[in-house]
């Protein structure tokens, strides 16, 4: 467990940079209103800072609401567009990877938060 709390907040940084171009490629290819995106940057910022600051408690805290932040919207995103009625199938593969990518974040980060927590 100790190894992955190493890498989580390089995991986290890698996953918001690719949000982030993520997220800057459907602004500039489609015709999305732009204010859709902030809430995905302000979750993406929030997961560099929580991983900048990750050796202390606010930084696994925060980092644990960015996840759980980000695993809520790209869930609602992702069945959204499963509707049968009124969805639009759009990006279904790369949401599904994105949420399996953030609730493993989520997981990890929870468990690095009861680790710390429960004294050795």
């Amino acid at each position: 467990m100790e190894e992955f709390q190493t890498y989580l907040p390089i995991y986290a940084i890698v996953l918001a940079a690719i949000l982030c171009v993520g997220e800057t490629l459907i602004l500039v290819r489609t015709n999305k209103y732009w204010p859709l995106s902030i809430d995905d940057y302000l979750a993406c910022g929030a997961l560099i800072i929580s991983a900048l600051i990750f050796e202390s408690a606010a930084g696994v805290v925060l980092m644990l609401c960015a996840w759980a932040f980000m695993t809520g919207n790209l869930y609602a995103m992702l069945f959204t567009r499963l509707d049968p009625h009124t969805g639009t199938r759009e990006r279904i593969p790369a949401l599904s990877v994105l949420l399996g990518a953030a609730s493993l974040g989520l997981v990890a980060t929870f468990a690095t938060l009861i680790s710390r927590m429960v004294p050795a």
